[in-house]
């Protein structure tokens, strides 16, 4: 029996670091053949598959260079399975799988690719595919630096982005304060319908000299635009100098930030992809407060940098292993982690079935929203263990090297 592992989605710093686990645990487990697959599941419909060199991985250490390689390695895709379990696609899909004695999946990805997994393991039952006696089975892992997944207690990417996130504010907040004048600097932050890495922008106050980040704006806390003109006119009175932390999500009860505004694409999924919040706040606070106002994207590098989390990349690692242990024996299954009920940071690992969490979103309980001060407490409370500790890198020239595909694959 063979393994194949893809990636997919919008990647994330540790990624990497799943997949580390995933090959790690193949080799482990005794599977003949691991092959990786590039641009996620198209890489099996084009046949675009590799096959990785197991003694030169494990000779070079190759899983301490992945977990410093931030993005997907494997490339990724926005392909979305066709509903219609009669579709050809599927009985391409599974020649190739077939062809290379591949007898697990294991798929790296958030919500949707949860989705492709799903219709793998439904197409066959619907098939009945193990009465001609082949053995097949599909898992996959989580990953999304949103943190937006149900059924955990926060997904892997998102510690080292919240990392980013609080390590940019700072070096941020000293550039805002160089002025003697008043301005406001919105800093706008990934987040789509769910707060979790603004919010995490709040952890950068923890142990400064005065309040960091002034004010946050996220999408489960709506509000009307002259109420945040209000939020700044009264935190000027207290400081010259604002910065504002905002998720790109989120929208006034004026329908000034409408989704239709600024939607200038979507994705495979058929997902608006949607920025441009901080610009236009930025412009009102210019317009009808008359003061200096500017807008920081983070965009992309949010999600890529190599300013990784070790506790991040520790997490996904573990996951990318236990998902080829689950595998050996069952399928359509996505590995967890939850906190322990303890004074002292630490988690444990379990499964859930995919229809469980898949496409549900986590957001932030209601009852943090009470205020500001509640919501600094259970942030800071929640994201400080999980952005601890930094995996090492390596540099030459004075610019870090990542690992390529091609250092630990070979063609087939």
């Amino acid at each position: 029996m063979n393994l194949i592992v893809a990636q997919s989605g919008g990647p994330t710093s540790v990624i990497n670091s799943s997949l580390a686990g995933v090959v790690d645990s193949g080799i482990d487990n005794d599977f003949e053949k691991i092959f990786v697959s590039m641009n996620g599941i198209e890489g099996i419909i084009n046949e675009n598959i590799k096959l990785v060199d197991t003694e030169t991985f494990s000779k070079v250490n190759m899983t301490k260079k992945l977990k410093a390689r931030p993005a997907s390695i494997l490339g990724s895709c926005r392909f979305k399975l066709d509903g219609d379990l009669d579709s050809p696609v599927y009985e391409k899909i599974f020649e190739v799988l077939k062809k290379n004695d591949i007898g697990l999946f294991v798929y790296i990805g958030g919500n949707d690719s949860m989705d492709t997994v799903k219709k793998l393991n439904s197409y066959i039952a619907y098939k009945n595919i193990e009465a001609s006696g082949y053995e097949f089975r599909a898992i996959h892992i989580p990953k999304t630096i949103d943190n937006d997944l149900e059924g955990m207690d926060h997904s892997p990417g998102f510690g080292s982005a919240a990392k980013y996130i609080a390590s940019t504010l700072r070096s941020l907040r000293c550039d805002v304060d160089i002025y003697d004048l008043e301005s406001v600097t919105f800093v706008e932050i990934m987040g789509r319908h769910a707060g979790w890495l603004a919010a995490s922008s709040l952890v950068a106050n923890h142990n400064y000299h005065k309040d960091l980040v002034n004010l946050l704006y996220i999408p489960e806390d709506e509000m009307s635009i002259d109420k945040l003109l209000d939020d700044i006119r009264e935190e000027l009175k207290k400081e010259k100098n604002l910065l504002v932390a905002i998720a790109e999500g989120f929208r006034d009860t004026d329908g000034l930030l409408s989704e239709e505004v600024f939607a200038n694409t979507k994705d495979g999924f058929n997902h608006p992809v949607v920025s441009g919040v901080g610009e236009r706040l930025a412009d009102l606070v210019r317009d009808r407060l008359d003061i200096k106002s500017r807008a920081v994207e983070l965009n992309i590098v949010q999600r890529s940098n190599n300013l990784i989390s070790e506790t991040d990349s520790k997490e996904a690692y573990h996951l990318g292993y236990r998902a080829v242990e689950l595998g050996t024996t069952r399928t359509n299954l996505v590995p967890v982690l939850r906190r322990k009920d303890s004074e002292d940071y630490e988690v444990y690992y379990t499964e859930v079935n995919p229809d469980e969490i898949a496409n549900k979103e986590m957001k932030i309980p209601q009852e943090w929203l009470k205020d500001k001060k509640t919501l600094e407490e259970k942030i800071k409370a929640y994201t400080l263990p999980l952005i601890k500790g930094e995996v090492k890198q390596v540099y030459q020239d004075g610019m870090p090297v990542f690992v390529r595909i091609e250092d630990f694959t070979k063609d087939i």
